[in-house]
C-alpha cells in the first residue's frame, strides 16, 4: 500500500470520497485540498469563536439590565420556552459533574451555554413569542445599525451556527462561499463589538488562506497542516 493510500485509509474512504469527487478521482489533489480544507476551518475558527463570545456576552448583560438579575432566566417573564430550559439544564448538569464541590454561578451558566441556545433568542421561540419577550423589549437595541429586521438577522447567525457547527464535527467546509462566510461573521462581529471587527479585519488569517486554494490544490504552495 503506497502512503496515499495509507492517509486515505486514515482519512477513511467515506469521508475521502467528497474531496475526491471535488477533484475528479485525482487522489493527490484531493488530498492536499483535504489539507487546505482543514487549514481553512482553522483560520474560520477564530472569527467564529469571538462572534460567539461576543454574541453571549452582550446578549447577557441586555437582559440582566432588563430583568435586574443575574440569572435572568429565572424571571418568569423571561424565561425560555422548553427548548432553551432544557439548554439550561443540561449546562448546570455538566457543571455538576465537572465540579461536583464547587458552587457554581450565573457567569458559570453563561460560559457553558452553546452557541446555539444565544442564537435561539433571536429566534421566533415558538408559541413563547420571543419575539415579544426578547427582541422588542431588549435585544433589538443591541442591533441598531441592523436594517433587516429580526428574522433576517437571525437566518445569518444560524447561519453562522450551522459553519460553526461544522468545523467543530470535523466536516468539510470546502464547498462553502467562505468569503461571503467571514463577510457575515465580520458584519455580525461588528454590530456586537467593532473593536473586535476591527481587530480581525486587520490580522485575520481566513483571506490569506482563501488566497492559497489554487496554489496548494496545484502543488505550488505547500500543505499546512
Amino acid at each position: 500500500m503506497d502512503e496515499d493510500s495509507r492517509l486515505i485509509e486514515a482519512i477513511s474512504p467515506e469521508r475521502f470520497q467528497s474531496f475526491l469527487h471535488r477533484c475528479g478521482g485525482n487522489r493527490t489533489r484531493a488530498l492536499r485540498l483535504y489539507a487546505w480544507d482543514s487549514e481553512v476551518a482553522r483560520a474560520m475558527q477564530s472569527p467564529l469563536r469571538d462572534l460567539e463570545v461576543s454574541l453571549r456576552n452582550r446578549l447577557h448583560r441586555q437582559l440582566v439590565g432588563r430583568h435586574g438579575q443575574e440569572a435572568w432566566w429565572d424571571v418568569p417573564k423571561a424565561r425560555p420556552n422548553y427548548k432553551g430550559q432544557n439548554m439550561l439544564a443540561q449546562a448546570m448538569e455538566t457543571l455538576e459533574d465537572r465540579r461536583p464541590y464547587r458552587p457554581f454561578g450565573p457567569c458559570d451558566i453563561v460560559a457553558q451555554l452553546s452557541f446555539g441556545f444565544w442564537v435561539s433568542l433571536l429566534g421566533r421561540g415558538g408559541r413563547d413569542n420571543y419575539e415579544m419577550k426578547y427582541w422588542n423589549s431588549s435585544l433589538r437595541h443591541l442591533f441598531r445599525e441592523h436594517r433587516g429586521g429580526r428574522a433576517d438577522l437571525y437566518e445569518r447567525f444560524k447561519l453562522m451556527l450551522t459553519l460553526r457547527n461544522r468545523i467543530a464535527h470535523h466536516e468539510c467546509v470546502f464547498h462553502r462561499h467562505l468569503d461571503r462566510d467571514l463577510d457575515t461573521a465580520l458584519t455580525l462581529m461588528r454590530y456586537l463589538s467593532p473593536e473586535m471587527a476591527d481587530r480581525h479585519e486587520k490580522y485575520g488569517q481566513v483571506p490569506a488562506v482563501l488566497a492559497r486554494k489554487k496554489a496548494v490544490l496545484s502543488g505550488e504552495e505547500p500543505m499546512r497542516l
